[in-house]
């Protein structure tokens, strides 16, 4: 039988938050400012979904969207239909930033799955998405 510290919980946990880690270290911006540029390649967006995909207080998600103001990252402007909503968007500078960090993102990838087959990657995604299919299962158990 596995030890607590071999089961597939931990392994998950400990692999996500590795990988996390050594992406943002690679590009060199924090977790928070590179999921923040991820959503934001989409499209303009309320500060109110940003804070609630990234779960993230308020102040917090503020103190971040104006230092990337700062830099010409992004540029905010009042919801034309609430003027009680803030939406952000990326400039062109942003825009450009945003594509070289999904180009890294590609390229980090790529190493991360150096040695895995084509075949191991497919069951690996397969596996990845019943777990998730799980999850909201118990999550709707629990509501």
């Amino acid at each position: 039988m596995a030890t607590f510290d071999e089961t597939l919980f931990i392994q998950l946990s400990l692999t996500c938050t590795e990988t996390k880690s050594a992406f943002a270290q690679h590009i060199g911006l924090s977790q928070v400012r590179m999921q923040l540029l991820m959503l934001l390649s989409h499209g303009e967006t309320s500060h109110a979904v940003l804070q609630q995909r990234l779960v993230l207080d308020g102040a917090t998600l503020t103190r971040q969207v104006k230092q990337f103001e700062t830099e010409g990252v992004v540029s905010r402007r009042l919801d034309p239909q609430d003027n009680r909503y803030t939406l952000v968007a990326l400039t062109p500078a942003g825009q450009q930033m945003a594509t070289g960090l999904i180009e890294a993102l590609q390229t980090f990838q790529t190493q991360l799955l150096d040695g895995i087959s084509a075949e191991e990657q497919a069951v690996a995604l397969r596996v990845l998405a019943r777990v998730r299919t799980n999850i909201r299962h118990v999550q709707e158990g629990e509501n």
